[in-house]
């Protein structure tokens, strides 16, 4: 049985970060948290929206690449997380790596969970 949609997942962002080398890439596998995606970011982002968010390693490409999905009650709650992002992530992000990001933006349609 497909379960509904529900509000928590309407609004979401799926980000690709390719890094130039494999150590760079372990180098934020090992540290996003401690010195850019911290407790206190995750919280403020929390309040303003963000439901949910998941980091994967993708190991079936000949790239270093880390995907990264966000999900928000909305978009209000995206365009509130954009701003925490562009003032308290990136100036972060943009000193400790060089890599190449894409976003895919779009509302859910369709959400099958077991």
């Amino acid at each position: 049985m497909v379960k509904p949609i529900t509000k928590e997942t309407l609004f979401m962002n799926c980000m690709e970060l390719d890094f130039a080398t494999k150590i760079e890439l372990e180098h934020w596998i090992a540290t996003f948290e401690e010195k850019v995606w911290t407790k206190d970011v995750m919280e403020e982002l929390s309040k303003a929206g963000l439901v949910r968010t998941t980091a994967a390693q993708v190991w079936n490409k000949d790239n270093h690449r880390i995907t990264r999905i966000f999900e928000y009650e909305n978009e209000k709650a995206y365009r509130a997380c954009q701003a925490i992002i562009e003032k308290k992530i990136m100036p972060k992000a943009k000193v400790s790596y060089n890599s190449k990001i894409r976003n895919n933006r779009g509302i859910i349609f369709y959400d099958y969970r077991s």
